[in-house]
Parts: C-alpha cells; sequence; structure tokens
C-alpha cells in the first residue's frame, strides 16, 4: 500500500473537482492511503469518504499558497506526488528534487488555449514554456483525451484516462419523459468560447414556441459576460435557472429531471476534436444531447443514434434542432445513449489503466 499525495491545483471543493475525487475513490479502493492537498479560503483539515484533505489558505501572496502546499507535501513522508494541472506540476520539481519520488502529472485541459482565452497571450507563452520544462521531468502523465495526449506525448510517457462517469454518482435509472414540460439543462463553465451566448440567445427563440425551462450549473468566468447574461435573461422573461457551482454529488437528481442536456463548444481546435465530459454524464443518465460539430462527437451521436450535432455558432440551428428535438421521442433517444455510453463510457472500466501506473511507480503488487 502506497501513501499517496494529490496536489490540487485549484480548490477542491468548489467548484468541486470530480476528476481528483474520481481517482481519489479509485486508489483507495485500491488499498492505498490518499491524503488530498489543497488551496482553500482557510486552513484547516476535512475529510471526505474518510480521505483527508489538507486545506491551505490562500490569504497571502501567490507564493505564500505554493510555499504552504509545497512545505505540506514535503512534511507528509509520501511514496507517491499525484499532481493535477499546471501549479502542482511545477511544484513536483522541488517533490522530485528533494523527495526522490516518483511523480505523476495529471492534464485535465488544454491548458495553452484555454489560458490565452481566459488570460491574454502573456500568459499562454509562460504556460507553454513552463509545461515544456516540467513534463518532461515527471515521471507519467496522464490526460483526458488522444488529441491532448499526441501532443503530451513528445515530453514524456502518457496515458488517456478519459473524464467519464462514474457507477457511483451516475447510478443507472430509467427517466420517464412522457407528457411533462420540457427541461433543458447546461452544466459546466461559462465562457463566449463554451457557448454561453448562443445557447441563451437560441433559448429565447425556443421559449416562443415551447414550454421548455433552461436550468444552468456552473459559475461564469467573465464578469462582462454574466452581466450580460443576467440582463438578457430577465429582458426577455427567460426565468432561466441560475445555479451556480453545486456539489457534484448534487447533480444526480438534477440530472433525473432533465430532458435535453446542451453542449454547445465554439469552433476551437481542442473542442472539435474531443468529447466534453457533460456529454459523457448527460448519455449515460439517458438525456438526449444537442451538440456543436465536432469529429468525434458527431460520430458519437450518429453511431449512438442520441441526439443532433449542429453549427453551435449559429443561434437560430441551435434553437430548430433544440425544438426538433424536443417535438421527437425523447424516451428513446435518451435510452439509445444511455445503452450505448454504459457499455463504452463508464470511468470504472478504465481504473485498471491508473492501477497499473501506481502499481509500477510504487513497485507494490496488491489485488484489485
Amino acid at each position: 500500500m502506497a501513501k499517496i499525495a494529490v496536489i490540487c491545483d485549484r480548490e477542491f471543493f468548489s467548484p468541486f473537482d470530480q476528476r481528483v475525487y474520481k481517482e481519489v475513490i479509485s486508489l483507495t479502493k485500491l488499498g492505498h492511503h490518499v491524503e488530498i492537498i489543497t488551496p482553500h479560503e482557510t486552513t484547516k483539515t476535512k475529510k471526505i469518504d474518510n480521505v483527508k484533505v489538507h486545506c491551505l489558505t490562500t490569504k497571502g501572496p501567490p507564493a505564500s499558497t505554493a510555499y504552504r502546499i509545497i512545505k505540506k507535501g514535503l512534511n507528509g513522508n509520501y511514496d507517491l506526488y499525484y499532481c493535477h494541472e499546471l501549479d502542482p506540476l511545477l511544484y513536483s520539481l522541488v517533490f522530485k528534487f528533494l523527495r526522490k519520488k516518483p511523480i505523476i502529472w495529471d492534464c485535465h485541459e488544454h491548458l495553452v488555449p484555454m489560458k490565452k482565452e481566459l488570460q491574454g497571450k502573456l500568459s499562454a507563452l509562460i504556460t507553454d514554456i513552463a509545461i515544456k520544462i516540467a513534463a518532461p521531468k515527471v515521471n507519467h502523465i496522464i490526460t483526458v483525451d488522444n488529441l491532448l495526449g499526441r501532443k503530451l506525448a513528445k515530453m514524456n510517457r502518457v496515458t488517456v484516462i478519459p473524464n467519464y462517469p462514474t457507477e457511483r454518482e451516475f447510478p443507472l435509472k430509467t427517466k420517464q419523459m412522457k407528457n411533462r414540460k420540457p427541461k433543458l439543462l447546461y452544466v459546466g463553465g461559462l465562457t463566449k468560447a463554451r457557448g454561453t451566448e448562443v445557447m441563451i440567445r437560441a433559448f429565447n427563440k425556443v421559449k416562443k414556441s415551447t414550454e421548455a425551462e433552461l436550468t444552468i450549473v456552473g459559475g461564469f468566468y467573465d464578469k462582462k459576460l454574466e452581466i450580460w447574461a443576467k440582463d438578457y435573461d430577465k429582458k426577455n422573461d427567460l426565468e432561466i435557472n441560475w445555479l451556480g457551482w453545486i456539489n457534484y454529488k448534487e447533480l444526480t437528481p438534477i440530472f433525473s429531471d432533465t430532458s435535453l442536456g446542451l453542449c454547445l463548444l465554439q469552433n476551437q481546435e481542442r473542442y472539435n476534436k474531443a468529447i466534453a465530459t457533460k456529454i459523457y454524464e448527460y448519455l449515460v443518465m439517458g438525456i438526449p444531447v444537442i451538440s456543436s460539430k465536432g469529429l468525434f462527437v458527431d460520430r458519437l451521436i450518429e453511431r449512438a443514434n442520441c441526439g443532433k450535432s449542429v453549427d453551435g455558432t449559429s443561434v437560430d440551428s441551435v434553437a430548430k434542432a433544440i425544438i426538433d428535438l424536443l417535438k421527437g421521442d425523447l424516451q428513446k433517444i435518451g435510452h439509445n445513449g444511455q445503452r450505448f455510453a454504459r457499455k463504452r463510457f463508464m470511468w470504472e472500466k478504465r481504473e485498471e489503466k491508473l492501477s497499473e501506473i501506481v502499481r509500477e511507480l510504487t513497485q507494490i503488487n496488491y489485488q484489485i
């Protein structure tokens, strides 16, 4: 049994980092002792499913937060450091040098284009340089999709473990969609690049000819967009249900009451050649999907017959697709996707890969 430190890049609890949580539960199920180290508003130790979460305050300059996290990691007598996203990748250089222990780096996102989108070209350049320096020095990279995997494979060994839903958090349920008011759902971050503006304008058109409701779970990364969205909602009497970020475990009842899931990522390389986590989550819960066109998502929707892929940049196209799908047999379409996804896209089917990587790095034999 290995003692593993899971190092978070951002606050673990809010918004709840479901990928970190899934990996931690998998590792504990495999017999390891796992502790999470995360930035937090205050310093305290919490527990989630009997796993210690060391919360370290973010008060003071960013360097002080980094110092606290590195110090905690060095003092824990860990056998392996499991670092998530950018800042912990940089901390891993210290862990590797001073503790001589193996490092796994888990890259959730296409970090360079994401930094460019949210923070500008300079931030993207710094991120690119940091990754090129630090990534070759870790022992193994884990990432979420094949496109990102191919890019990172130029620097180190890479294993792709997609961010699939778990049986535990998304239990199999039969949905009843007939004779009820249609409910649309979006889950995730809210930016223009993720289709927030198109989605809200399209919903305005949909609402004029249907009784549909829209629930949005997630938060804004752009204050101007948030002001515009809330104002547009109010002026057009859309009555959008803004839930903000909620606990991951609270999603299941929301999914159970949803008629149609939306994913309107805009036309960017990192979106066109990947499938968003929310698509998998919609499908395993029996929710038909409306998605922007993309190489892999088009194939998925066609093979599973589980919804429609559209020009996600066109308000009219999105609105028409929603209205057309609402007229169809949502029960059957949702069942198609659920049956297809549960055979292929469940987290438990990929746990063995994670097990193999940890076993190799820690040279420990154990039974699954």
